[in-house]
């Protein structure tokens, strides 16, 4: 810097020269496989300590000229300093030093040694255990409610002045002829009484993969097909929600109740009801409901070698049976003013075939050192069944008279449900399997509804009397079965090699030190020991979930009333649904191998058998039923020195009992 004094000043500021070097001398490793764990620096001990090394005399010291030059063109001309590429760093090894003799054996080197043109070949130690976690679960869970209830009041007598009591129905031969339409309906290759119990599901894939190998086909009626895509609903896609009744359109005398009328407050000014007077039942609105759930990890494995064939069965079988063929009759001064709906059944299968398509690569079983490796002996079984079941037999007789007061008898809403959550989960790498891969999962769900229900509901004031105000329903029953069997999987196998099958004979010898191959493309793990499990026979793995809904709820009402009010009966509502869902990982991998052949189907049955034939009779209050003329004489009180007569005993031999 120069100032106009003449007076100037120079800074350097010196900060230093870095160089990393990395003197450590690393032989090249090359690997046949995948790459695994770094070796330790001197692999062979000793190896190296057996080359011969010049000798050099640590005191002997000579002097050496040094011609200085002045230019660098000087120094090319004279050969010291000639222009060179600039290369990268590389390892020196004494390629002039002579092989020392071979006083002790070489390893097996298949390249070489560094230096001496040769590689180091990695090996396998192989452990074995006898082991294997094999699972034989079957699940049973039971429901069932014997709930036939009776009701009569002293109110209404018979021509003989007996309390009327209305006969007991026997619904038995109808629900047997029911469930066996319904076991019909939904035939599939693999019955659904094999899935009751793992001894008789074994015995009946074991056939039907059978005679699915000498046929060619799953199924003798249709020939073998993927699984159809999307959501299913009633034999057609769908994405659209399923329709549920409401309350209020099952039981209409109810008014809707929002938020703000929850919590009301009235003043009472006199003695008498603080409700209008009135009769009313309710005989139906039964709930059953199935919930299961598997999930199924044992095989999700990064790579599998099957030295066999290969069978993979899926199959949804849904059927609903409904049987609603109701018989009404209603008496009033204007019948046709009477609010009567038996209709609004919803009946429906929901079914869905979901598979995610695995597409990791393989990599790293061939460059882990050390593999673990349980073996189990015959055929390995890993089958979990679970049976649902839940069973009413509500047919109830109801009779009701108005004696100036609010009366509700509520002789159905019951409720029952089975909930299940079966969760499985192993940790091996690979599986190899010597003989046939057997899988299989399977859904059956059946909901039988038998609901004939009879409902006589009469106001029998004369002209001067307040209309009654009559409502009834039957109808609205909900039978709803739903299913999904998820799949991870790769899109299929790979021709099994010559390296696998050697790798299945070293295995089945119990082989200790395997020679890695390239050709094996098998996924391995970062932990440096691979879990193998290895199975000498056939493997085994099924899954099936069974539910049955059945619902007998053939209830007999008769309601009256001589001075008005309301009259309302609600003998339907009933409501039956299953959920199932299978979630069934395979090979995690595209490293998938198969020896034999491959038989790969799907199956869906959607059945739904509804009957529902009403009748329905208007009778106005001149043209009394004959019935109702018999029944009731006069709907004044007794005197009370009338002793009631209790209900009949239920005839049990007609109805059986589910324990």
């Amino acid at each position: 810097m120069m100032s106009v004094d003449g007076f100037s000043e120079a800074i350097w500021h010196f900060i230093g020269y870095v160089r990393i070097a990395d003197t450590t001398l690393r032989g090249e490793t090359l690997y046949l496989g995948d790459p695994a764990a770094r070796q330790a620096d001197d692999p062979y001990p000793g190896l190296f300590s057996r080359v011969q090394r010049p000798e050099f005399e640590d005191l002997d010291s000579r002097r050496l000229v040094f011609n200085e030059t002045t230019s660098p063109d000087a120094l090319i001309r004279v050969g010291k300093l000639a222009p060179q590429a600039v290369e990268g760093p590389r390892i020196m090894l004494p390629h002039n030093v002579p092989r020392p003799a071979e006083t002790h054996p070489l390893p097996d080197f298949d390249e070489g040694l560094p230096g001496y043109g040769y590689s180091i070949q990695r090996l396998i130690t192989v452990e074995y255990e006898s082991g294997g976690t094999e699972t034989l679960l079957n699940v049973h869970q039971v429901n069932h409610i014997d709930d036939r209830d009776a009701i009569t009041t002293d109110l209404v007598r018979d021509a003989q002045g007996r309390v009327l009591q209305l006969p007991e129905l026997d619904v038995g031969p109808a629900m047997v002829q029911m469930t066996k339409e319904a076991v019909e309906a939904g035939h599939a290759p693999l019955p659904v009484e094999a899935a009751q119990n793992t001894e008789s599901l074994l015995a009946a894939i074991d056939r039907l993969d059978a005679r699915w190998a000498q046929t060619g086909h799953l199924s003798a009626e249709t020939p073998d097909s993927a699984p159809p895509a999307g959501r299913i609903v009633d034999g057609q896609t769908s994405t659209e929600a399923l329709v549920t009744p409401g309350l209020d359109e099952i039981m209409p005398w109810r008014p809707l109740i929002t938020q703000d009328e929850a919590l009301t407050s009235k003043t009472l000014t006199g003695v008498g009801p603080s409700a209008p007077a009135g009769v009313t039942a309710i005989t139906g609105q039964n709930s059953h409901v199935n919930d299961a759930g598997i999930v199924d990890v044992n095989e999700a494995s990064g790579s599998m070698i099957v030295g066999g064939d290969s069978y993979f069965s899926r199959g949804i079988v849904q059927v609903n049976v409904l049987t609603d063929s109701d018989h009404v009759e209603i008496t009033a001064g204007d019948p046709l003013q009477a609010v009567l709906a038996t209709h609004g059944n919803e009946v429906h299968n929901v079914a869905e075939f979901v598979n995610h398509e695995m597409t990791a690569t393989y990599k790293g079983a061939a460059g882990t050192a050390l593999w673990h490796v349980d073996v189990l002996q015959g055929n390995f079984y890993d089958i979990k069944t679970v049976v649902q079941f839940n069973g009413i037999d509500d047919s109830d007789r109801v009779i009701q008279a108005n004696s100036g007061t609010y009366f509700e008898a509520s002789t159905g809403l019951n409720a029952q449900a089975n909930l299940t959550r079966v969760t499985n989960l192993d940790n091996y790498d690979l599986i190899v399997i010597r003989g046939d891969y057997h899988r299989a999962d399977w859904i059956y769900q059946y909901n039988i509804v038998y609901d004939c229900d009879t409902a006589t509901l009469a106001a029998l004031g004369g002209d001067d009397t307040p209309d009654a105000d009559i409502r009834a329903t039957t109808g609205f029953h909900q039978l709803t079965n739903t299913a999904s069997i998820t799949t991870y999987d790769s899109a299929g196998y790979q021709p099994l090699s010559d390296a696998h099958r050697q790798l299945i004979s070293d295995l089945a010898d119990g082989v200790t030190i395997l020679k890695p191959s390239g050709e094996w493309k098998l996924a391995g793990n970062s932990s440096g020991t691979l879990n193998v499990l290895f199975v000498d026979g056939d493997y085994f793995d099924v899954n099936t979930i069974t539910q049955f809904n059945v619902i007998a709820d053939a209830d007999q009402s008769l309601q009256i009333s001589k001075s008005g009010g309301l009259i309302g009966a609600a003998t339907g509502g009933n409501s039956a649904q299953n959920f199932a869902q299978i979630i069934d990982p395979g090979t995690l991998s595209a490293s998938k191998y198969l020896g034999g052949q491959t038989y790969d189907a799907a199956v869906l049955v959607q059945a739904n058998i509804v009957t529902d034939s009403d009748t329905v009779v208007f009778h106005d209050t001149h043209t009394l039923a004959p019935e109702l003329v018999a029944f009731m004489p006069d709907v004044d009180v007794p005197p009370s020195s009338s002793e009631p007569v209790a209900p009949r005993t239920a005839d049990v031999s007609h109805h059986d009992v589910l324990i």
